[in-house]
């Protein structure tokens, strides 16, 4: 592990392969349970706020949230919606994470079976 941490250029592909993944993982939409006015007709008078869940883009955490009457209704971009950084920079750390762990466990699994290699001849 130590190895990979000290290579500035691993760091920099493992981080920019996190950022697109981060991103590209908005096109993972679900709906709710947060809630936003969609409207003003609702209700018994017909005055009330209308409520339904908001659509949101994002893997493993939500950073992308539709806003009602500003954008688009029921359709994610980044220009018009909500952007929550904090969530979007916990996904990076997440993507960034694994991308390190799994050339880790390929290097080690690649030094075992070189070493395994040697030792049968």
């Amino acid at each position: 592990m130590k190895n990979i941490l000290r290579k500035p250029g691993l760091l920099g592909l493992a981080l920019i392969l996190s950022i697109t993944l981060a991103l590209m993982s908005a096109y993972i939409e679900r709906v709710g349970p947060e809630k936003a006015s969609y409207g003003n007709l609702c209700g018994p008078t017909g005055s009330d706020q209308c409520y339904k869940p908001v659509l949101k883009g994002g893997f493993p955490f939500p950073f992308l949230f539709d806003t009602p009457g500003v954008s688009v209704e029921r359709q994610l971009s980044f220009g018009e919606d909500k952007l929550r950084v904090d969530a979007l920079v916990a996904n990076i750390a997440v993507y960034c994470g694994l991308l390190i762990l799994m050339v880790w466990l390929l290097r080690n699994a690649a030094g075992r079976f070189a070493q395994a290699v040697a030792s049968d001849e």
